[in-house]
């Protein structure tokens, strides 16, 4: 009976999987946001505007230099390496596997030409 009511209506498919992609993208950002956890810098409030400002796996991939400046900067740059390595892992996953970007979308190179 409470079931016919409109507020209980099920949640389509669509409505299901466009949350979980919401839930993955700022998965991803914490990702980010954890590599910079063990960093005690004005910067770093910057960045985490910046990270909570993302709307595309594009966006976090052109923060990728500002992010292994500042570890480098803080740690050194074997580091800044291991940390940004595994962000682009997940990051170029994310990208292969969801549906509504694509691999062409996402700029290609090695670390070292982004700083």
């Amino acid at each position: 009976m409470f079931f016919k009511l409109p507020w209980f209506k099920a949640k389509t498919k669509a409505e299901t999987q466009l949350e979980t992609q919401a839930h993955e993208l700022d998965f991803l950002v914490d990702e980010f946001c954890a590599a910079l956890a063990d960093i005690a810098d004005p910067l770093t409030i910057r960045m985490h505007a910046a990270l909570i400002a993302v709307q595309t796996p594009k966006d976090l991939w052109f923060l990728r230099g500002k992010l292994f400046n500042l570890i480098a900067k803080h740690h050194c740059e074997k580091v800044a390496h291991e940390r940004v390595s595994r962000l682009d892992q997940k990051l170029r996953f994310f990208v292969d596997h969801h549906p509504h970007y694509s691999s062409e979308e996402m700029p290609t190179g090695p670390m070292g030409l982004l700083h």
